[in-house]
């Protein structure tokens, strides 16, 4: 089971592809990074909830499904020869920023009160 499906994905990144299975990698492989991060499958314990220290987890919050949109979304700008950088222009003032997809740190930043704190 996904966080988010291969139209979230294609909505938030704007980038259509008729290779679905290749949109679903992105997506599973942004699962995965945020599920090593956690410890833990958030979508497993919707279903399994363990005795913990915090309070077991009903619905995937959406700043985690929103965590996963930002990797998937990542992962997929680093085809086309693009493997690690990407780069935005920012209008008129022709001010380049590169940004370092390797890197998913910032990313995570914002759901690390859903780590597994293991005792």
């Amino acid at each position: 089971m996904s966080y988010v499906t291969i139209n979230e994905l294609q909505k938030y990144s704007n980038v259509f592809s008729d290779n679905s299975e290749l949109q679903q990698s992105y997506i599973d492989s942004a699962e995965s990074i945020i599920e090593s991060y956690l410890g833990y499958s958030p979508v497993d314990k919707i279903f399994s909830p363990i005795t913990c220290l915090f309070e077991p987890i009903i619905e995937t919050p959406e700043i985690i499904k929103l965590t996963v949109l930002r990797i998937a979304a990542l992962l997929q700008s680093e085809s086309d020869s693009n493997i690690g950088v990407t780069s935005k222009t920012f209008g008129d003032s022709g001010n380049r920023t590169f940004i370092n997809t390797v890197n998913f740190e910032k990313y995570l930043q914002p759901i690390s009160q859903y780590k597994e704190i293991r005792i």
